[in-house]
């Protein structure tokens, strides 16, 4: 194998296996960044595992600096000349529950040992580095049939309670299914199909969860994941409610108000929740403003979603029409503080807005608001 890295990743890498040499402890790339480099994909994440713990590993060396350590599962994060790296033990885990966070047994492990916590064989691959006359080089270990399954395009799980252990492999899974052109071998179509008859949430870990949900949500592919978590309601890892959804209402409303990826993740969680309140009828365009400003993005989606309330358009609208007179121009016209401006402020808005071109400049407004609210 070979990695393309730049010149600072490169410098600190050479750094731990300097000191990894010297203590006789083994380093390895694992994970995404070995499947992403025999996809030929990109990677800017690189999984540092070593064979050992990795925060008394790293707290030993001078150049680098611990900026946090995950004391439950034996992780530090370091920072090396303003980049930061994550580096982890070999260990084992287990599951007390299902859906909740994997408690750590042991750590230091061979890699035997290690590969039983990972989800699928395609993430289960290491590449060993070692520095060979000052520059490293790379050694490919695949313990589980990885490669194999990378080239026929296989999600398999490493053993039969895996889905169990932790439903969010199935949403990861789908992650996969839809960035790489991926499927579920069908043995862990039966396994997932298992998962669903016997869900369990009573330790589930909700956050967690939640959190999967909306990362694949924001690919770039999320339209596809979305579909297919309602059409085999795997949304039922969390929720109870079955789903009746309008796709392309979907599509339109996240057309029109120009959602980010992240925006539509967070629309699209809020569908799966299927947690939706009225809200007050409003009629002036300046109370809709009120109303809708305090909302943000995938809120309004989701309002606009439930309700096809067309007022989401006129708020929209609304918001780019601009008033030329503000409360220091009504002063200046004689208007004392108080109330009134508010309501001033909102006619003239509500007027603008049934025709745009009705105030040209600020001496028109100023006179509707004469004409409309004389002075005492």
């Amino acid at each position: 194998m070979q990695f393309n890295l730049d010149f600072k990743t490169e410098e600190f890498l050479k750094i731990i296996l300097k000191n990894a040499l010297n203590q006789k402890i083994r380093v390895f790339f694992a994970g995404g960044a070995v499947r992403d480099n025999l996809l030929g994909v990109p990677t800017k994440d690189f999984d540092i595992i070593i064979m050992g713990n990795a925060v008394e590993f790293c707290s030993r060396i001078p150049e680098i600096k611990v900026k946090s350590v995950h004391k439950d599962f034996y992780t530090v994060k370091v920072l090396y000349d303003n980049l930061i790296f994550d580096v982890a033990s070999t260990r084992t885990e287990k599951y007390p529950y299902s859906g909740c966070l994997p408690v750590v047994d042991e750590i230091g492990v061979d890699l035997a040992k290690d590969v039983k916590r990972r989800d699928f064989t395609i993430n289960s691959m290491y590449c060993e580095l070692k520095l060979i006359n000052n520059s490293i080089e790379y050694f490919l270990i695949d313990l589980v049939c990885g490669v194999e399954d990378l080239k026929n395009k296989t999600l398999k799980v490493l053993h039969d309670k895996s889905y169990i252990d932790d439903p969010t492999r199935i949403l990861r899974g789908l992650g996969f299914k839809y960035r790489f052109g991926f499927d579920f071998s069908n043995h862990d179509c039966d396994l997932i199909s298992g998962y669903f008859k016997h869900i369990n949430r009573e330790n589930m870990s909700v956050s967690r969860v939640c959190e999967v949900f909306k990362k694949i949500l924001s690919f770039d592919c999320a339209d596809n994941i979305f579909r297919e978590i309602v059409e085999k309601k795997y949304y039922k890892i969390l929720f109870d409610d079955d789903l009746y959804v309008d796709f392309d209402l979907i599509k339109k409303i996240i057309f029109d108000l120009e959602l980010t990826n992240e925006e539509k993740s967070d629309f699209l969680f809020k569908i799966l929740e299927n947690n939706f309140q009225k809200m007050i009828n409003e009629s002036s365009i300046a109370s809709l403003i009120k109303l809708f400003s305090r909302m943000d993005k995938p809120s309004l989606a989701y309002y606009l979603y439930k309700t096809q309330d067309i007022n989401v358009y006129n708020y929209l609208k609304a918001k780019e029409i601009k008033l030329f007179l503000n409360g220091k121009d009504l002063i200046n016209l004689g208007y004392k503080k108080g109330p009134v401006f508010s309501e001033i402020l909102d006619k003239l808005l509500d007027e603008k807005f049934k025709n745009p071109l009705k105030f040209p400049s600020i001496n028109e407004e100023q006179a509707f608001v004469l004409e409309n609210f004389p002075l005492d």
